[in-house]
């Protein structure tokens, strides 16, 4: 079967070795990646991971960096490893909204040849902050005057806590969409949970039409049973298998859905051909 990942994460060399030297002046990267447990990947890595896992390509995410210039240089790299491995990876721009460079530098690598931007993430602050939505739709809006989509950090409001959990409403999730109805949004970490509100009589259903949600960090936070849920509510096309490497690989995903009873059919959907149709992967052969 084949498999396209549509959420990973890769670091240069340098950063993935010494991360202990990036904290200063970037507080969410510490946040994420203080604990000495926690990985960070190379591309070199990654294409390593794939040929394990059978994956044939990945959405290739970098870090949403407050310094412009540790942007601007994790996304050069991102981009040149795609250009270097153009049938296997697809490459996404990082910007943090909150720095003031990060509309010029997603202009930038847009421009450049990023499929889209993305994970942007807002870990110490809610999207319904008026300030942070703005910035956050101002992003949104240039992926849509571009055609391309964002990849966007979501999480749940509730349950337990654990790095990189932001203070985030589904309030303010929902505003922001519906703020950039032209705007095609993969929300990672299934939306949050905000899919269940897809049982709604009015209104969400449509708001929520261009949303597509990924599966990163699903055995951590959901039981098996969501996948059967999240068909019957939103639909069979809308969930794209994103293992968030190196945070997981792509057996403990296919473990719980079996667990959930899948159908080949349908895991063949989440597990490639849902993001080969969101990504416009044909288009970017």
């Amino acid at each position: 079967m084949d498999v396209i990942d549509a959420h990973v994460h890769v670091f240069t060399d340098e950063v993935a070795a010494r991360p202990a030297e990036c904290f200063d002046g970037e507080p969410c990267f510490e946040l994420l990646y203080a604990d000495p447990k926690a990985r960070l990947a190379s591309v070199a890595r990654l294409l390593e991971a794939m040929d394990a896992d059978g994956v044939s390509r990945a959405v290739v995410c970098g870090f949403p960096w407050r310094d412009p210039g540790r942007a601007r240089e994790h996304n050069q790299a991102i981009l040149q490893a795609a250009k270097d491995h153009p049938d296997r990876l697809v490459p996404l721009a990082g910007v943090d909204p909150l720095a003031d460079a990060s509309h010029a530098e997603a202009e930038r690598a847009l421009a450049a040849g990023a499929a889209g931007l993305g994970e942007v993430g807002v870990y110490q602050a809610d999207l319904g902050d008026a300030e942070v939505l703005a910035r956050v739709s101002a992003l949104a809006r240039l992926c849509a005057e571009a055609d391309r989509p964002m990849l966007l950090h979501t999480n749940e409001p509730v349950g337990h806590a654990y790095p990189g959990k932001a203070p985030m409403s589904l309030s303010g999730l929902y505003r922001l969409v519906a703020a950039c109805p032209d705007t095609r949004f993969q929300l990672a970490h299934m939306g949050g949970g905000l899919f269940l509100f897809e049982l709604l009589k009015k209104e969400v259903r449509g708001v929520l039409k261009n949303c597509v949600f990924d599966t990163a960090a699903a055995p951590f936070l959901y039981r098996p049973e969501v996948y059967p849920v999240f068909v019957q509510l939103a639909g069979e096309d809308r969930l794209l298998y994103g293992s968030d490497y190196p945070l997981l690989s792509l057996a403990r995903y296919a473990k719980d859905m079996d667990r959930a009873g899948l159908s080949p059919g349908l895991k063949a959907k989440i597990l490639s051909g849902n993001a080969r149709a969101f990504w416009r992967l044909e288009d970017l052969s």
